[in-house]
């Protein structure tokens, strides 16, 4: 009550033309209210408390970034996976750049898109540090099989998306783990070697659509543009 009172006397002495006194408890939503009591109500409220986000919003990128290149084999031919860190000597991930094909090809448009979702993953707010769910992203990519692996044994990279996956876990100094149902079968030997590498087929889909003689010809299926 002498708190009430002397807020009153106050605004009188100073000329306020109006006064709202709030009491704590009074409504379920304080206009303002301090830190420590709002832990406190929590607390005796029984109420869960906030998760600590990694990120409390995206985090600005900075003018200068360190980071490194990784060069892979692919089914698609040679990709350079590139990963920047953003600053703090924390070591975490902070962007993605995959570079496979020349610039206007429908191989160049799936490798920026793949690297804008895994440099979107890891910018977004969450309790899941960038570097676990960099390793998630592993996780989900190896093992994704193609038309045409290349390499033998250890070496062997299954499609564009397992070559990525191989790149991110040298990051990381993993081994990729690989989800058995990303694997599907696989055309022989014997076609592999018959098919040359290109652009994405938009009839078939395979990495065989080259420049020939004028014209853009598919060596898996036969289609052309002319």
């Amino acid at each position: 009550m002498e708190d009430v009172a002397q807020a009153y006397i106050l605004s009188w002495e100073l000329g306020c033309k109006c006064l709202t006194v709030y009491v704590t408890g009074s409504r379920q939503k304080v206009v303002l209210e301090t830190k420590g009591t709002a832990d406190a109500k929590a607390l005796k409220e029984g109420a869960p408390r906030q998760i600590h986000l990694w990120l409390e919003g995206k985090k600005p990128r900075e003018q200068r970034l360190d980071g490194c290149t990784y060069q892979i084999t692919t089914p698609l031919g040679k990709a350079f996976v590139t990963i920047n860190e953003n600053g703090g000597g924390a070591g975490q991930p902070f962007e993605i750049f995959i570079t496979t094909a020349k610039a206007g090809s429908e191989t160049a448009a799936v490798s920026e898109a793949i690297g804008r979702l895994i440099s979107y993953l890891l910018r977004i707010a969450s309790p899941v540090p960038p570097r676990d769910r960099l390793g998630e992203v592993v996780r989900q990519l190896a093992g994704i099989g193609g038309g045409r692996p290349t390499g033998f044994g250890p070496n062997r990279v299954l499609s564009l998306p397992d070559g990525l996956a191989r790149a991110l876990a040298a990051y990381l100094e993993e081994t990729p783990e690989i989800i058995p149902g990303n694997l599907i079968q696989e055309t022989s030997p014997e076609n592999q070697l018959t098919m040359r590498i290109g652009d994405l087929c938009p009839e078939c889909g395979a990495a065989a659509l080259v420049n020939e003689e004028g014209c853009r010809k598919c060596y898996a299926c036969g289609f052309s543009e002319c």
